[in-house]
């Protein structure tokens, strides 16, 4: 996990710096490139399905699914480069807070959870001016801990139990520059991971459960000094 993360750091940070070398003469590219900070607000949907079958005889399955949402509390900082007014990488972190219900022992309990993640992500501007509407695509890796994860681990591993607490993330959404150094967005972060899988199957039983982040969707403001 800490290869992963020295990797995708290094990577990012040297495609920047890179990048600031060959386009550091445009204008345009200077006055939005630099160091930024920012925060946003928004929601986080997670989802959780239970399948429960019998296979022998005339067979039954019970099928249980929930999708919960809580509200999301976040940071971020980075560094972005622009290589003209319409073209930009930015490589940065982000650091939130939300929480998620799951059902523990036939009930439903609440967990608290803290999420950081590194980015890099491609910026496009639809004009050359010094406010323009926008839109951004990237991949980032993320970290979770909660003790959810405690929890579902028990005190002894279970074979057929996967449980994951990082991963990679898809970034997306829209955005509006003001000013240059002003940054208004609309995003979403998409995890490809699950936290808990189960895959259980024996001679006339079957059981399947999924528990997984399904979307962060956010609103965020950040100043590029």
């Amino acid at each position: 996990m800490q290869a992963t993360k020295k990797i995708f750091i290094t990577t990012a940070l040297s495609t920047l710096v890179g990048i600031s070398s060959a386009w550091g003469y445009d204008s345009s590219a200077r006055d939005k490139s630099g160091v930024f900070v920012g925060a946003g607000l928004g929601f986080s949907s997670s989802y959780y399905s239970h399948l429960q079958g019998v296979t022998t005889g005339k067979g039954s399955s019970e099928l249980t699914s929930k999708t919960n949402t809580h509200m999301l509390y976040g940071i971020k900082a980075g560094y972005q480069q622009y290589f003209n007014a319409y073209n930009g990488l930015r490589a940065y972190g982000t650091f939130d807070y939300t929480s998620l219900t799951a059902p523990i022992a036939d009930k439903n309990k609440n967990f608290n959870f803290l999420k950081y993640s590194v980015n890099i992500d491609y910026l496009l501007n639809f004009t050359d001016s010094p406010s323009p509407w926008g839109l951004f695509v990237g991949v980032g890796y993320q970290w979770v801990g909660s003790s959810y994860f405690d929890v579902l681990k028990g005190p002894a591993p279970m074979p057929d139990v996967r449980i994951s607490t990082n991963g990679f993330v898809i970034n997306a959404g829209f955005s509006k520059i003001i000013d240059n150094h002003h940054r208004l967005e609309l995003g979403a972060k998409t995890p490809l991971y699950n936290y808990f899988k189960l895959d259980f199957s024996t001679p006339g039983i079957t059981e399947k459960a999924t528990t997984r982040n399904l979307v962060d969707v956010y609103f965020a403001y950040s100043y590029s000094l």
